[in-house]
């Protein structure tokens, strides 16, 4: 009754958490989309806590609340008075003694072999329990790593639908994908190596690396999901084309304006008010033109620059001691003098 009211106040806790980080996300995000991912990773919560509650890896020391170098006999002898106060209902005598199941037998068979308890704690008892063909310590480790690797395949499953550019989350896949691989060669360093210690021959407690990495395994499971949707959106820049859109309208209505100017000059001077605010305009250009012109400062920025206009003193009006930007200008009208010409008949 007590673990039923954890895992509902679990599951109740966590709903609330998630509906209110993901209240104003929903908002942005289109129903149709959010709603599918907000599924798996409901389904996946409820799958990861129904582990953690109901799927534990059984310990029959912990269970039994015996040390881990309790002899064998005594084993058997607590699970037979178990087994009998569960089928007879009394506490004295056993009227009958029940068999013990084959495969709780071979555990027993098994744990009386030497160095079977370290192979206890390093792999857990359902792989010595249940698997029949297993006589080593390779036997056992690809047992176990092989059901480890396909929680983990499943995890990375998930989270590859969760890491999509249709919720901006794709930025994020590298970095989450990387934890869990970190994590699974942290548990294959684990099962092949750290583990691999001799325990004491009297010593009463170990650590139990299967029951403890199943533990870790599944809380990583479940924080992943719910944190990959509590991260930010970061949607990919548009391409290229899709910024320049906008200027390339803006292009296509100025050409027509430009084609326009020409005629927009003679219909000018045509009429009194534009032809004399025309003429008002460029006397004041022409005014502030030669103010400019005639700074000395001016001239001489512009002779450090290379645009140079003033003529040199002496030179009167001969080509070769014009200005450097007049022959500039020249050049660049002569250049520009072929296009205009008609082309040959």
């Amino acid at each position: 009754m007590t673990s039923s009211i954890v895992i509902v106040s679990t599951v109740l806790s966590l709903g609330v958490a998630w509906f209110y980080f993901s209240s104003g996300r929903r908002q942005e995000q289109r129903g149709m989309v959010n709603f599918p991912m907000t599924a798996a990773v409901g389904l996946h919560t409820l799958f990861i806590l129904s582990n953690l509650a109901l799927r534990r890896p059984p310990n029959l020391f912990v269970r039994l609340g015996i040390p881990i170098n309790a002899p064998v006999d005594r084993i058997r002898s607590l699970l037979m008075g178990e087994a009998g106060l569960n089928t007879m209902g009394e506490q004295d005598t056993l009227m009958v003694s029940p068999e013990i199941p084959k495969d709780i037998d071979k555990l027993l068979t098994r744990l009386g072999v030497h160095g079977s308890r370290d192979t206890y704690a390093r792999f857990g008892q359902r792989a010595m329990q249940m698997c029949l063909y297993c006589s080593s310590t390779a036997d056992y480790t690809i047992l176990v790593l092989s059901g480890i690797l396909l929680d983990y395949l499943r995890t990375a499953t998930l989270l590859l639908f969760l890491t999509t550019n249709i919720n901006g989350h794709q930025r994020w896949r590298t970095n989450v994908l990387g934890v869990l691989t970190c994590a699974f060669l942290a548990e294959v360093y684990a099962f092949t190596s750290a583990s691999a210690v001799p325990l004491d021959k009297d010593a009463k407690t170990a650590f139990m690396w299967h029951d403890n990495l199943f533990l870790a395994r599944n809380v990583l499971f479940l924080m992943l999901p719910v944190f990959i949707q509590i991260l930010p959106v970061i949607y990919p820049p548009p391409p290229a084309s899709v910024a320049l859109a906008p200027a390339l309208g803006h292009l296509e209505r100025i050409l027509p304006r430009a084609h326009l100017l020409k005629c927009f000059r003679q219909a000018v001077l045509r009429h009194p008010y534009t032809r004399e605010q025309a003429v008002k305009f460029w006397a004041n250009d022409a005014a502030e033109g030669a103010t400019a012109r005639s700074d000395p400062n001016v001239q001489m920025t512009a002779s450090k620059l290379g645009l140079g206009f003033a003529t040199p003193a002496g030179s009167g009006d001969k080509i070769g001691q014009e200005s450097v930007l007049r022959a500039n200008a020249r050049l660049a009208i002569q250049s520009l003098k072929p296009l205009f010409m008609p082309p040959p008949s």
